[in-house]
């Protein structure tokens, strides 16, 4: 399995990885209308740097895990509208 991760908001990698290992560990618990099994879409981890949020997309041949902190994209959210 190849996975690739997206890591933003100056997160530490190290930080961020324990995040995706633990989505990972969990395996997959998502289901779509056809059945095929997914990783949780989103997760949210309290860290020593924050709310730590997994967001896992899916591709065709692999998975995404985009790692952020919670609170600056609901702040982008703000600033975009």
């Amino acid at each position: 399995m190849r996975i690739e991760v997206e890591i933003q908001d100056g997160i530490n990698p190290t930080t961020a990885l324990e995040c995706v290992k633990q989505v990972i560990a969990e395996g997959k618990v998502s289901r779509d209308r056809k059945g095929k099994s997914y990783y949780r879409w989103a997760t949210s981890f309290l860290t020593y740097e924050g709310s730590v949020m997994v967001h896992t997309r899916n591709y065709r041949k692999n998975n995404c895990f985009l790692v952020y902190l919670e609170n600056s994209h609901e702040q982008k959210e703000k600033t975009d509208r």
